[in-house]
């Protein structure tokens, strides 16, 4: 993971809800969505000065449990995370990459106290998906609603099914996911 700030991780999540990054629009966000608001309260708990990290922990904590998202400050999260739903569990072991698109009622987890899955940049992960194990998401991959996946999804596939089956070949991710960030839009967010 590249390694930028709060601020600008919390721009780039904007951008994934709403397409723009200003501070009007970030407000009006902040203040009637509860699950961007749970995202800026993670990404503030990465923040090099400890009181601020910590303040952040316990309404992250807070809102965690009244949102019912369950995602540790320990989860590497690449820029560009895009949480619309609740019922949400991703164990802290895992690592999601650039752009990722959680929607409700997703699992990420491990077996027996092992790692978890390393998602890939611009992944949508489909309503009531589950992903367990050590296993890889590939780059652009999309895992339709009701997925179980136990095995490795590659690159660009479109996986569905318990267990999940390739089906087709990913055209265009931006046909699944809104408002990808750009390395262009990251640059300009500032690291």
């Amino acid at each position: 993971m590249i390694n930028m700030t709060p601020k600008a991780l919390i721009r780039s999540d904007l951008f994934r809800y709403e397409g723009k990054s200003n501070f009007k629009v970030f407000l009006k966000l902040f203040l009637k969505n509860p699950y961007f608001r749970f995202q800026v309260y993670l990404r503030m708990t990465r923040s090099n000065n400890f009181v601020i990290s910590s303040f952040f922990k316990v309404l992250k904590a807070g809102l965690g449990r009244k949102v019912n998202v369950q995602l540790s400050p320990k989860v590497s999260v690449g820029y560009g995370l895009y949480i619309p739903h609740g019922n949400i569990v991703v164990n802290a072991k895992t690592t999601l990459g650039h752009n990722c698109s959680l929607l409700q009622f997703v699992s990420i987890g491990a077996m027996h106290n092992s790692d978890a899955a390393t998602i890939g940049d611009n992944v949508y992960i489909g309503p009531n998906t589950n992903i367990v194990g050590k296993i890889n998401i590939g780059d652009n991959a999309v895992l339709g609603a009701g997925t179980v996946a136990v095995k490795n999804v590659e690159e660009a596939m479109v996986v569905v099914g318990s267990p999940a089956k390739s089906i087709k070949q990913v055209q265009n991710i931006n046909d699944y996911a809104i408002n990808l960030c750009s390395e262009e839009f990251i640059n300009k967010a500032g690291k």
